[in-house]
């Protein structure tokens, strides 16, 4: 594979392996920490709570950041802040409820402007029709870490507590700073003399670089049906192991599980729908039809073999249509606009999913979660349908 041969993606890769692996252990680590400090479920409440609310703001400014500054410095400095912030921890041996806090509210920023740089970086670095295979290889390892990291830092944290695993998180972010240093990157700086950017004008030109792309906008209006569903899905799991399968609470591990086999499964869908001859919008739109379809399934049945199918199915076609997003943003939006653009998106999903968490649990209580699901999901296949007949007549 020519791919492999890229010394850039090799960094990347190596960079967002360490990382990621980090990133793994500190999730976990905090969320100990947190627990162990507050002594109840409401602290660990509140840290989600700041995770949700930091993001927003956040996707502006990364968008930004990265599209006005040398992205390779960008991820160093990430990288090197991350783990300063890790070592503040490992020094006062994790007894700080506020510095806790402050830990996740700094640290959730730097892990969105990092995700940006490096996927700007990626979209500069790795050929466009190289892109598929590279996004493939980025699901993939993330997905092993997401099985891996878990069980190490629980390992590691039943030897030594979270002091250990702090000190580990630091040393990983170092190292891939380190590795990040031999990015063979030359910064060109797109913007001359001294020019105006507002918050406006950030919006401006990251809406008009999306209306003039087709798979583009169809990406960012159906993200709204799948941050709501996406939060129906982790909101009713517990419901649906306990009162509906009958399996208890914990049976939601079944769930994780099943997505992580279908994220692995997932390049397989990718590189099919590449060879099929189908264009961008319907390849996408396929995805969706396939997720939304996944999503109902699981809501409406009482089978848990059905149900462990469903999310498999929902992790092929989830990180299916990642891999197809990340690799038509990569390869059609202007470099230059690309942090806005992603930036723009990712607001989007974060509003359809608070939108997803207020409506939740009501929907519920009201219809169930198997009509909830299929009422959005009806909604959300009428909207691509029309989206893909509108594409194909502007053709």
């Amino acid at each position: 594979m020519n791919l492999l041969k890229n010394k850039s993606f090799r960094i990347l890769v190596f960079a967002t392996i360490i990382s990621s692996f980090g990133d793994s252990l500190y999730a976990l680590a905090i969320t100990l920490s947190v627990y162990e400090l507050s002594g109840s479920l409401a602290g660990v409440a509140g840290m989600w709570l700041i995770r949700a609310l930091i993001r927003i703001p956040c996707q502006f400014l990364s968008g930004v950041v990265v599209d006005r500054f040398n992205r390779k410095k960008v991820s160093i400095y990430v990288y090197l802040l991350s783990a300063a912030l890790m070592l503040s921890f490992v020094f006062t041996n994790g007894k700080y409820m506020l510095l806790a806090y402050v830990l996740i509210f700094i640290l959730q920023g730097t892990s969105d402007v990092d995700n940006m740089a490096q996927m700007g970086l990626m979209s500069e670095l790795i050929d466009k029709n190289d892109l598929t295979d590279a996004n493939n290889i980025f699901s993939v390892t993330g997905t092993v870490i997401m099985l891996a990291g878990p069980g190490v830092g629980g390992l590691l944290y039943s030897l030594s507590g979270t002091r250990l695993l702090y000190a580990i998180d630091a040393a990983t972010f170092i190292a891939a700073a380190g590795i990040m240093c031999l990015l063979p990157y030359r910064y060109e700086k797109r913007e001359t003399g001294k020019v105006e950017f507002t918050l406006l004008r950030f919006a401006r030109e990251g809406i008009a670089e999306i209306r003039r792309l087709p798979v583009v906008r169809l990406v960012m209006l159906t993200s709204v049906f799948f941050g709501v569903m996406g939060r129906f899905y982790e909101i009713d799991k517990i419901y649906v192991a306990d009162r509906i399968l009958g399996i208890g609470p914990g049976g939601i591990v079944y769930f994780t599980y099943a997505m992580a086999i279908g994220s692995l499964l997932a390049p397989v869908v990718t590189k099919l729908l590449e060879k099929s001859g189908l264009g961008d919008v319907t390849q996408y739109a396929v995805l969706c039809i396939l997720l939304i379809a996944s999503f109902v399934l699981w809501g409406n049945t009482r089978i848990f073999a059905v149900s462990f199918a469903a999310n498999v199915l929902i992790g092929v076609f989830n990180t299916g249509s990642s891999i197809f997003t990340n690799t038509i943003f990569q390869s059609r939006v202007d470099k230059g606009v690309f942090g806005r653009v992603m930036a723009l998106r990712q607001i989007v999903v974060v509003l359809s999913a608070v939108l997803g968490i207020v409506t939740a649990p009501a929907l519920v209580d009201l219809v169930g979660v198997g009509l909830s699901m299929a009422g959005v999901g009806f909604l959300a296949v009428w909207f691509v349908l029309y989206l893909l007949y509108r594409g194909h007549r502007a053709s």
